[in-house]
């Protein structure tokens, strides 16, 4: 588990939740954790066909530089994620649920979104 979902797992615990909050909630935890593990997956795939681009005595540049844009923009998502969530997540409290939230959650947690 990231940091910054264990940080919003705990900031969570704190919060007084319903029974549907905490439902959903769940269904979004669950959510997010098979978005971490497709991208982890596309960018541990990206970054072997990028070693391999770059293996031949003259790698094909286009192709080189195709991936390693992607591999950038699956960085850029992968770090978005904890941001995502906890956006999401915020939608289904109540207002003063949602402001105890990103108070109890670190900064670090709350990157902007930049890929999604």
């Amino acid at each position: 588990m990231t940091p910054a979902r264990q940080t919003i797992r705990g900031a969570l615990r704190r919060l007084t939740l319903t029974e549907k909050q905490a439902q959903l909630v769940r269904l979004l935890l669950r959510e997010d954790r098979r978005l971490r593990e497709a991208t982890e997956q596309l960018l541990a795939e990206c970054r072997r066909d990028l070693r391999a681009a770059l293996a031949p005595p003259q790698p094909d540049s286009l192709a080189v530089l195709e991936l390693s844009i992607q591999e950038r923009l699956l960085q850029e998502r992968q770090r978005a994620l904890p941001a995502s969530l906890e956006e999401r997540i915020a939608a289904l409290l109540r207002p003063e649920q949602a402001v105890a939230l990103r108070s109890l959650a670190p900064a670090g947690a709350r990157q902007p979104a930049l890929v999604q």
